[in-house]
């Protein structure tokens, strides 16, 4: 089977959505030729209001097209698909559920959300991360969930657990802008923790933190670390940086369908989570669950207060990140989703066959 994956922009969602799936369905040789591409090669109607008139598939089997938003892309799709190409739609954020006053509000003004939502009703597969998604985005019955995982070769990166030291660095990564309502729910939590183990405990942000003193009342201005934009040099620095992880995510539409990503990634570190009771932070099981500012604080607290207890904590996490969460152990998923939708373009092949004699 030939898989042609059309990849998105943004580098973080390519990264852990295409190029380590494909380098490691490649690697596990099971038959399966992938190929990754930015964008696809079409040929346009002339006139004002022109349209996709062909595409170039490049002989693929099944054509992936990741975060689909624009009407020339579903034209795409019905194309491939009448030719017999089999279309899957990748999709990890709920597109419409975007909180207002967040960066990517306007994806739901624009109508990309919708158009987004358009291509995964038509595609013979939707691949999506968690099963809230699979709800939203495979009404169909057609959505596969393939959980975000991590590359064995940063996971076996020497752990956070693993270093000692006399203050316990706690980070956050991200920029604050892009979570406007996120940090909040630490209340006065990291506060107290800091607090409570001064000499002890030092907060940073690895990305921006802009007014996130203000934000959360803090007596003392956090360090920052510049964002790094290459995934595996990001990766590498959470387990460089910190030992203990912190992942407020407040409980609305949007987040209760966001992946279990950041806390799989500072387990994968070993680094210790505490974090949010999401449904996805629940569902991976890793971390300790904060609800509400005493909770953070408690979390917090113990975690730098009891280094010992800490360390055997962040390293059982690292261990689960090892036997389950690694990139190689999606690849039957994925393998599985890309052969359900050729197998259902083929059967709608022969329907149609059918219903034309």
């Amino acid at each position: 089977m030939d898989v042609l994956i059309c990849k998105t922009k943004y580098s973080g969602l390519s990264y852990h959505r295409v190029e380590e799936p494909a380098r490691a369905v490649t690697e596990a040789a099971v038959g399966v030729t992938v190929t990754v591409a930015q964008g696809l090669a079409t040929t346009l109607s002339r006139g004002a209001d022109s349209v996709v008139v062909d595409v170039d598939d490049q002989g693929a089997d099944v054509v992936v097209l990741q975060l689909p938003k624009t009407a020339e892309l579903l034209q795409c799709a019905r194309i491939l698909q009448d030719r017999g190409v089999a279309v899957v739609v990748e999709v990890d954020d709920l597109l419409s559920g975007v909180p207002f006053g967040q960066l990517g509000h306007g994806i739901i003004a624009s109508g990309a959300a919708a158009r987004t939502a358009d291509c995964a009703r038509e595609a013979d597969v939707v691949t999506v991360t968690t099963p809230a998604l699979q709800v939203e985005y495979g009404r169909h019955g057609r959505a596969v969930v393939v959980p975000n995982a991590v590359p064995r070769r940063l996971a076996e990166l020497p752990p956070a657990y693993e270093r000692t030291g006399d203050v316990a660095q706690i980070g956050w990564t991200g920029n604050v802008l892009g979570h406007p309502y996120d940090l909040q729910e630490l209340g006065s939590g990291l506060q107290q923790a800091l607090e409570a183990t001064r000499g002890a405990s030092r907060f940073s942000v690895l990305g921006q933190k802009w007014d996130l003193q203000q934000r959360l009342g803090l007596r003392e201005e956090p360090g920052e670390v510049a964002w790094l934009p290459d995934v595996d040099s990001y990766v590498q620095a959470l387990g460089e940086l910190f030992d203990i992880g912190i992942a407020p995510l407040r409980i609305d539409r949007f987040n209760t369908a966001k992946s279990w990503l950041k806390v799989l990634e500072y387990s994968a570190r070993g680094v210790y989570a505490v974090r949010s009771p999401s449904a996805e932070y629940e569902r991976l099981g890793i971390g300790w669950r904060a609800r509400s500012a005493r909770d953070w604080a408690k979390g917090l607290t113990k975690a730098v207060q009891d280094p010992d207890w800490r360390r055997e904590q962040a390293r059982a996490a690292h261990q689960q990140v090892l036997d389950r969460h690694l990139t190689e152990h999606t690849v039957p998923l994925w393998v599985a989703a890309w052969e359900r939708a050729a197998e259902h373009r083929a059967a709608q092949g022969r329907r149609r066959s059918t219903a034309s004699v």
